[in-house]
């Protein structure tokens, strides 16, 4: 039984505290069925200010670089240049924040979450759209059934290299968690409301408009690419061998698309198919 837990940390978002939970209640089972994923034990969203927010952006990636540092064999020069170049990634979230409309990671306590600014939330567009809101939701919710079927396994790392991740391109890993989370929350929402839900048509605030028009701000998070690529990758998977097949990926980092996979998903597909270790499975 999975415990659902949202925690209203801003004082002033109780309504929608209550309504993810609600949220979260229905579209879970559907986002369980669909990815062929278990719920985890327990589910976590937070609501920040964003300010807070902007400082669990921050902390994560100086968690992310502890765990490289306990992890891995590096270089007093590596770890510097590394910290140097998250002190000057500081601004970041105060460009991206109005954007981000939720992020799933592993907090300090080791538990995993999904951290929300509701006031991002009202700069674009998701307290009128009611499909919007549980797109998000359910999106988020199988970021966290992800990073549970990846437990054991370290997608997230400044070196990829000493993580056996060098000959797989940067995007892959944003490519797969995001197209996943897409053709998901697309499933799920299509079920719910006879058609996929998509935020980006929702009404949005000025200061929203502000920030997206920034140049290169796409750049500073997943590509709109990962996204929609990333969401045929996954589709033509799945309806060439089902999501077992697929979810064989979270537990074998090897199997991440390489660069012409990712042009060319039936490249990728053959490629899981014919892996002799899905025979010993089978």
């Amino acid at each position: 039984m999975t415990r659902f837990t949202v925690l209203d940390e801003t004082r002033r978002n109780a309504g929608l505290r209550d309504q993810i939970l609600e949220v979260l209640g229905t579209v879970a089972p559907h986002v369980a069925e669909t990815t062929n994923l278990p719920l985890p034990a327990e589910v976590r969203y937070r609501l920040l200010t964003p300010k807070a927010w902007r400082e669990e952006y921050r902390q994560n990636f100086r968690r992310v670089l502890a765990r490289d540092i306990a992890d891995l064999k590096l270089a007093q020069e590596e770890i510097d240049r590394t910290r140097t170049g998250l002190k000057i990634a500081g601004l970041v979230p105060v460009l991206v924040w109005p954007l981000m409309l939720a992020n799933t990671h592993r907090a300090r306590d080791g538990r995993r979450e999904t951290i929300i600014a509701p006031k991002a939330w009202r700069h674009a567009g998701l307290l009128a759209d009611e499909p919007a809101l549980y797109q998000v939701v359910a999106h988020e919710l199988v970021h966290q059934l992800q990073a549970e079927a990846r437990s054991g396994e370290v997608w997230k790392t400044f070196f990829p290299d000493k993580r056996g991740m060098g000959q797989i391109p940067r995007r892959s890993s944003s490519f797969v968690l995001e197209g996943h989370a897409t053709w998901a929350d697309r499933q799920v929402t299509g079920h719910l409301f006879g058609a996929p839900a998509d935020h980006r048509r929702a009404p949005k605030s000025w200061r929203y408009r502000l920030h997206n028009s920034l140049p290169g701000i796409r750049r500073l998070g997943p590509s709109r690419e990962a996204y929609e690529q990333g969401a045929v990758l996954i589709e033509r998977v799945v309806e060439a061998h089902g999501t077992h097949v697929l979810n064989r990926v979270w537990k074998d980092v090897s199997l991440l698309p390489g660069g012409e996979e990712m042009a060319d998903p039936d490249v990728w597909v053959r490629r899981l198919w014919d892996d002799p270790s899905l025979l010993e499975e089978l």
